[in-house]
């Protein structure tokens, strides 16, 4: 018997107690991997990826895995505590991997996953919206390109499903393939902005740079990847990123004021550097050499000619001895 994976719908119940109080009695349904949407701790959706159908365990939960350091003052969970859930799977409806998927299936999952991103987003929650939209270009990666992380369980796959697959993957018609690329460039997009919102600079130019790659003329992809750049301080790229914006469309005006923003940046930049170099070298005070006179009148003789006499002298024995040497 299976346990569920992310993307498994799972019906579950529990109490949580802290010490010897009990704090909540529950029954929940929701997505494995949105527990969070629905006030599920991450400690209780990692148990449940280890039950089986209509198991009840015990579950000791740290306070990271809980409710952190901050609690939960609806739940008078306080902040740091270790909680202990009497949890239920009651039953689950097992999501499919990639592989087992149709493209009409992928579809369908591409599009909640977009519609729960956006849901996100506008939560302010972009973790979360950043792990739908990323869900959303793994599943459509065309085959080949990327290999799924379950692909090992894959063993017995009926022949004849793949085959089926085949078929349908040499009949896909031209919307369908349209509606595959147009989900995938919004994927990218809105990863590139969810990572911008969470700060993430350079994640964001990746994610900017693989939309382009399907749309080269993406004006969202194309004024990302400028504040992407400025989020990392390259602020000539960034220059360059928003000049790429304004050949696509000369009329966009916010494109014009960043690139005045970062030039006043990159002219600060140079000025304070100047300065800090300058500062460096008065420190130091570094000072041509000034030449002196050679007052000494006895320079020693680098001829050959003592050399040739004391050769001459030297005993042949001597010669042979061997140099002697302190340690």
């Amino acid at each position: 018997m299976s346990s569920p994976r992310d993307g498994s719908t799972v019906s579950v119940s529990w109490t949580m107690k802290h010490l010897d109080r009990d704090l909540e009695t529950r029954t929940v349904k929701f997505i494995l991997g949105d527990g969070n949407a629905e006030g599920v701790v991450p400690g209780i959706e990692l148990a449940l990826k280890k039950m089986k159908k209509a198991e009840t365990a015990t579950v000791n939960v740290t306070s990271p895995y809980a409710y952190g350091h901050v609690g939960d003052a609806g739940l008078a969970v306080p902040g740091g505590a270790d909680l202990v859930y009497l949890l239920t799977l009651e039953d689950f409806q097992q999501a499919k991997y990639k592989y087992e998927m149709s493209d009409t299936e992928k579809v369908e999952f591409a599009e909640k996953a977009k519609e729960m991103g956006t849901g996100y987003f506008r939560d302010g929650k972009y973790e979360l919206a950043l792990r739908k939209y990323e869900s959303i270009t793994e599943y459509l990666e065309p085959e080949g390109d990327d290999m799924d992380d379950d692909m090992s369980d894959s063993d017995d796959e009926d022949k004849d499903k793949e085959s089926e697959k085949t078929e349908e993957k040499k009949t896909k018609s031209p919307e369908q393939e349209e509606k595959m690329k147009q989900l995938r460039i919004a994927g990218y997009s809105n990863q590139a902005l969810c990572h911008l919102k969470l700060q993430d600079g350079m994640n964001a130019l990746k994610a900017c740079e693989s939309t382009l790659s399907l749309d080269p003329k993406n004006i969202k992809a194309l004024f990302r990847r400028g504040q992407a750049a400025e989020i990392s301080e390259d602020w000539e790229d960034a220059i360059e990123y928003f000049k790429e914006v304004l050949e696509v469309d000369s009329k966009n005006t916010l494109a014009g004021n960043r690139i005045k923003f970062c030039r006043n940046k990159l002219n600060s930049y140079k000025a304070s550097q100047k300065k800090r170099y300058a500062n460096m070298f008065e420190r130091t005070n570094f000072k041509d050499p000034v030449a002196t006179k050679d007052t000494n009148k006895l320079k020693p003789d680098f001829s050959d000619d003592d050399e040739e006499e004391e050769a001459g002298d030297t005993n042949e024995d001597e010669a042979t001895k061997p140099t002697e040497m302190e340690v």
